[in-house]
This record gives structure tokens, C-alpha cells and sequence, in this order.
């Protein structure tokens, strides 16, 4: 004997079926994003000096990035219209924060280059290419544009590394709103 309950159930059924086969696509959901596209890339590489700021403490081992990284950052391959322009030198400056409770490993950010670019975002990271690796990411202000290089310190002082340029048709900025 069929219940209300089963007979609703049947008709749910029937017409969950009739709105598939007419087109309604229940999967697709606008979330308001805009899907980015890579318009133009290139490879880059690096080459450069390390000047060593505070030395390394003996007992510390391992990445100490404290110092001067300056380098320049040369075009590879690439299918922009025309080739990227790097700016003709880098550099940013590692110190220890000081006013940590453990400043060895805590450290400061100082892009020399241009210390009001409000877009650059600067870290160090052992390991990578080198004894340390430093990431620099540099925003255009529409965030459209980002150069992503990645200097790697070697143990006689010397940086080289890899890195990527890339024109996007939407902001890369990372949201500062927590997720």
C-alpha cells in the first residue's frame, strides 16, 4: 500500500528526473568568482651576491639568511607580445628581530630596491636550490602582473635560482581577510 509519504517520495523522484532531462544542471552554482587566465609567462633566472650581515652562530646550522641579497633576474623562454622587462638589479635585507624572544629565528624584511612597495612580499626558506632560498614576489598595482623569484644562496656566497613572470586577467594579491 502506498503511504503520502511514498507517493510524495515518487513524485520528488519524477520530477528531480524531468528537471535533469530538460536542462537544469543542479551542479553549477555562480560563486561570483572570475576565472583567471594566464595571458602572457616567461622563466626567469637569477644571479647574484650574498653579503653576510650578523654571522652565523656556531651553534645554529643550516639556513642563516642574515645579510644583503642582491641579483638580477634574466628572461628565458616566454609567449608574452614582447619580452618582460626585470628591473636591473633587486635586493632586499634579512635582520634578526632583536626584540624577539628567540632572534636568531625571527627575522625582518627590507626591500632595499624600493622600501615602499606596498606590493612586494619577501621570505626565506631553507632548502630550495641553496643553503636558503628567498622568495620574492612582486605584485603590479592591479595585482594582474607577478614576478615570482626565487634567489638561492649557495654556500661561497653566490645566489642563483629560478623564478616565473606572469600577466594574469585577474588579481593574484592574496586576500588579507582570514578563511
Amino acid at each position: 500500500m502506498r503511504t503520502p509519504s511514498s507517493i510524495f517520495a515518487s513524485f520528488l523522484a519524477v520530477g528531480s528526473i524531468a528537471a535533469l532531462s530538460i536542462g537544469c544542471d543542479p551542479g553549477s552554482v555562480d560563486d561570483g568568482q572570475v576565472a583567471d587566465e594566464i595571458v602572457c609567462s616567461a622563466s626567469l633566472t637569477m644571479a647574484g651576491t650574498f653579503a653576510v650581515g650578523t654571522p652565523q652562530p656556531a651553534e645554529i646550522s643550516g639556513c642563516w639568511p642574515i645579510g644583503t641579497w642582491t641579483f638580477t633576474a634574466t628572461v628565458g623562454e616566454h609567449d608574452c607580445a614582447s619580452v618582460p622587462t626585470p628591473l636591473p638589479e633587486y635586493q632586499f635585507r634579512v635582520d634578526r628581530d632583536l626584540t624577539s624572544d628567540d632572534p636568531d629565528f625571527s627575522w625582518l624584511y627590507t626591500y632595499v630596491t624600493d622600501p615602499n612597495d606596498t606590493t612586494v612580499d619577501l621570505s626565506v626558506t631553507s632548502g630550495g636550490g641553496g643553503l636558503c632560498e628567498g622568495i620574492v614576489l612582486l605584485y603590479s598595482a592591479d595585482g594582474k602582473t607577478v614576478w615570482n623569484m626565487h634567489p638561492a644562496l649557495q654556500a661561497d656566497n653566490t645566489l642563483n635560482g629560478t623564478g616565473d613572470y606572469e600577466v594574469h586577467t585577474v588579481s593574484q594579491v592574496p586576500s588579507s581577510e582570514p578563511e
